[in-house]
């Protein structure tokens, strides 16, 4: 017995020496709730989100109000919807607190720069814009540290300024991809700006996705398909404080995790009436180890948790394996 012992342990330290053998899988992500209301669920059908990671707040911006939530995912206010602000349809938050919403106004897109509250600042104009991006109209806004990134999805254009609106950089990443492989059908159903300056974007009419580097450097992932990991309608696309990357399929139902180095990690949600389950995923923001997911139906924004350090527990003894 003693011998057998001992061979079982040194097979298991070899295997752990061993790289071949693969690390443990991080855990799925755990459903927390669905965001609510003091009268119920807050019912919303394909909300853009917005998550100030400072003061744990999210901002859901439907039906042309803004919308903020508590870190318990409570309603504490609500604003928009009138003649000074307009239709507001997306909203970036700076660190102070102060917001800028990119809204309608009579038919025409501006941007607006707002108090915590959404009391009326100001107008949010980027100057001076070349030439080439004299038509400009982004229906994309991100703040990241001290820069703001507007963004024109089809085009695939990105205005880069500082807090004020002075243009500092702009980027065509069409011609980016074109110049990496001209068969690539162009156009953007997400975008997003990770601590490093990295821009990280997906290409719905190719089913994949691309990073660039703030060098330049491009670089492709995801490939077409129906199986984990894979994109049938890549959407929304979002990165955490340390890298991991979570990309949407709105076809699929499912939110497909990337770790750091691009590595497919696992995948969640799936169609379906269950709480873990999405319909149709639109718009999704994380931070802080949540995962915020708005959906169509009238499924309003799902909560999620994660802590990626820890590996999944192992099946229960007895428990049928794949």
């Amino acid at each position: 017995m003693a011998l057998s012992i001992a061979v079982v342990l040194g097979a298991l330290t070899l295997a752990a020496a061993d790289p071949a053998v693969p690390p443990a899988a991080p855990a799925d992500p755990a459903y927390l709730f669905d965001l609510a209301t003091s009268t119920g669920a807050s019912e919303s059908t394909w909300a853009s989100v917005a998550y100030d990671r400072k003061h744990d707040e999210l901002f859901t911006i439907h039906g042309g109000l803004v919308h903020i939530f508590n870190q318990a995912g409570m309603e504490t206010f609500t604003f928009g919807g009138d003649g000074d602000l307009g239709t507001v349809e997306r909203a970036a938050i700076f660190e102070s607190g102060e917001m800028l919403l990119l809204v309608n106004l009579g038919g025409r897109r501006a941007i607006l720069r707002c108090d915590y509250r959404g009391e009326r600042l100001g107008a949010f104009e980027p100057k001076p814009l070349p030439e080439s991006f004299g038509k400009f109209e982004p229906d994309r806004i991100q703040i990241a540290g001290a820069k703001v990134y507007l963004v024109e999805m089809t085009s695939m254009r990105v205005v880069v300024t500082d807090g004020e609106g002075k243009v500092e950089a702009t980027h065509d990443l069409a011609a980016l991809v074109r110049k990496k492989d001209p068969e690539i059908k162009t156009g953007m159903n997400g975008f997003w700006v990770d601590g490093q300056g990295n821009f990280i974007f997906t290409l719905p009419y190719a089913f994949t996705a691309g990073i660039v580097s703030p060098s330049g450097a491009l670089r492709l992932f995801g490939t077409r398909g129906s199986s984990p990991g894979k994109f049938n309608i890549a959407g929304s696309v979002a990165a955490d404080e340390r890298g991991w990357l979570f990309v949407l399929d709105r076809l699929r139902s499912v939110v497909i995790v990337f770790d750091p180095q691009l590595k497919f990690v696992l995948e969640f949600g799936y169609r379906g009436d269950g709480p873990t389950n999405l319909i149709a995923p639109f718009d999704l923001a994380v931070g802080n180890g949540k995962v915020f997911v708005s959906q169509a139906r009238d499924r309003g924004v799902k909560v999620f948790q994660y802590d990626f350090s820890k590996p999944a527990p192992p099946p229960p003894l007895g428990a049928k394996r794949d």
